[in-house]
C-alpha cells in the first residue's frame, strides 16, 4: 500500500534527524507537535513529550510509550513538526513550536511539497532569519533557531491564525483547520432538511466536527430527550462543547473525544445522525464511512434509525444492506444523497441472554 503524503512528510522528518544527529544529539527536552508513530523515531520517545489531537494517532503514540501532553511547555531544544494541510492551522503551529523554544533551540519542521511546503519554509526563514533544508520522498524537512530576533507583530499573528472563533453570524464556534469549519457543509444541511423536527428519544451524532447538525437536532427537534456527539479530533470537540451549550434543552449534550471506528463502547441510542469522513485526517480513506456504518448498527437499539448523508458517488448501499435489513433513499440532489436504514442486524454483533442482547 502506498505511502499518504502525510506519513511521507514523516519518512523525511526521520530522514533529516537521521543524516543531522547535530538537531538532536545534545537535546534533552523535545516537544513533537502533530506526532505520529515512527521506528525512526523510537529513541527519542523517553525525551518527547507529544501533543496529538486526533484520536487515533493520539492511542498509536500512547502505545508506543511516547509521553502525551495538551500543550508544549516552554524551554525546549527541539520542537518536531507535522503540521495538517490548513495554512492558519500551519501558522499557529509553527507560533505554538517558537514558544516552546529556548534561545538556541531548534524546530524542525516536515510537510510533502504539494502541501505548500517552500512557502511555509520562506515564511520560517523569514521570521528566524536562518533555515537548512532536505529534500525527500516529494516532501521537505526544514529546520532554524530560534533567537532573540523574532517578529513579535508577526507571531502574534501566527498565533491566533487557528484560533477559536464565532462564524456564520456569531451564531457558532469553530476554527481553521476543521472540517467546512466557517460554513455549513451542504450535505448535513440536506440532512438536516429531512430530519429536521422528526427525531425522538436518545441520538447520537458520529463524526460530529463541530457541531452543526447536533445543534440543529437541538434546536428543531423537542422530541430528543439525550444527544451525544463523537469526534476523533480533539479541536473539533471543543468547538462543539461551546457549541450545543448555547442550545437551550432540558437535558446536558455530551460530547465525546472518540475514534467512531472503534464503536461508542455500551451506549445504546434510538437515532444515529452521521455525516461521515472518507478523509483519515486530511487524507483520502473510502474505508472510513463503511466503519461508520457498522458502528451506528451496533449503537442502535433493535427499533433504531440510522440518518446517513455522503456524496453520491460514496457506495455505501452495499454495506449498508449488510448491517441493516431496511435501506431507502430518502433525498438525492445537489451531489449528496441522505439515506434512511432500520432495523439494524444485531445478529451480526449481538447474542441473546436472558437480560436482553450482549455483544458479542
Amino acid at each position: 500500500m502506498p505511502r499518504t503524503d502525510s506519513q511521507r512528510a514523516l519518512d523525511t522528518l526521520v530522514y533529516a534527524l537521521e543524516h543531522h544527529p547535530e538537531l538532536f544529539e545534545n537535546a534533552q527536552s523535545i516537544g513533537f507537535l502533530r506526532g505520529q508513530v515512527h521506528d525512526g523515531l523510537m529513541d527519542l520517545a523517553d525525551k518527547a513529550e507529544c501533543v496529538q489531537t486526533y484520536k487515533p494517532r493520539h492511542e498509536d503514540l500512547v502505545a508506543a510509550g511516547f509521553k502525551m501532553v495538551d500543550a508544549l511547555s516552554a524551554d525546549r531544544d527541539l520542537v518536531l513538526m507535522l503540521p495538517e494541510r490548513q495554512k492558519e492551522q500551519v501558522f499557529s503551529d509553527m507560533a505554538c513550536a517558537l514558544d516552546a523554544l529556548k534561545v538556541g533551540g531548534r524546530v524542525l519542521v516536515s510537510l510533502h511539497n504539494d502541501w505548500g511546503a517552500r512557502r511555509f519554509q520562506d515564511q520560517l526563514e523569514a521570521m528566524a532569519g536562518n533555515i537548512e533544508v532536505v529534500n525527500k520522498h516529494h516532501c521537505r524537512a526544514f529546520w532554524a533557531v530560534k533567537t532573540g530576533a523574532l517578529n513579535e507583530a508577526a507571531m502574534s499573528e501566527w498565533r491566533t491564525a487557528a484560533s477559536l472563533r464565532r462564524v456564520l453570524d456569531d451564531r457558532f464556534w469553530s476554527r481553521p483547520g476543521l472540517f467546512s469549519w466557517n460554513r455549513v457543509d451542504e450535505g448535513s444541511a440536506l440532512l438536516m432538511s429531512a430530519v429536521r423536527g422528526e427525531l425522538k428519544g436518545k441520538v447520537a451524532d458520529l463524526g460530529c466536527g463541530w457541531g452543526y447538525l447536533s445543534c440543529e437536532v437541538l434546536a428543531s427537534c423537542p422530541d430528543v430527550t439525550a444527544l451525544d456527539g463523537f469526534d476523533a479530533d480533539m479541536e473539533a470537540i471543543e468547538a462543539a462543547r461551546r457549541n450545543v451549550g448555547n442550545v437551550m434543552v432540558p437535558f446536558r449534550p455530551k460530547m465525546h473525544w472518540q475514534d467512531v471506528t472503534k464503536g461508542v463502547g455500551d451506549r445504546l441510542y434510538d437515532v444515529v445522525v452521521t455525516n461521515p469522513p472518507f478523509h483519515e485526517g486530511r487524507e483520502p480513506d473510502p474505508t472510513l464511512g463503511t466503519k461508520f456504518l457498522t458502528t451506528a448498527a451496533r449503537a442502535l437499539k433493535p427499533h433504531g434509525v440510522l440518518w446517513l448523508v455522503a456524496n453520491q458517488f460514496l457506495p455505501y448501499e452495499a454495506p449498508l444492506g449488510e448491517v441493516f435489513d431496511q435501506v431507502e433513499m430518502v433525498a438525492n440532489e445537489a451531489g449528496f444523497k441522505v439515506m434512511r436504514a432500520a432495523m439494524p442486524r444485531h445478529d451480526l454483533f449481538f447474542r441473546p441472554g436472558k437480560r436482553g442482547y450482549r455483544r458479542f
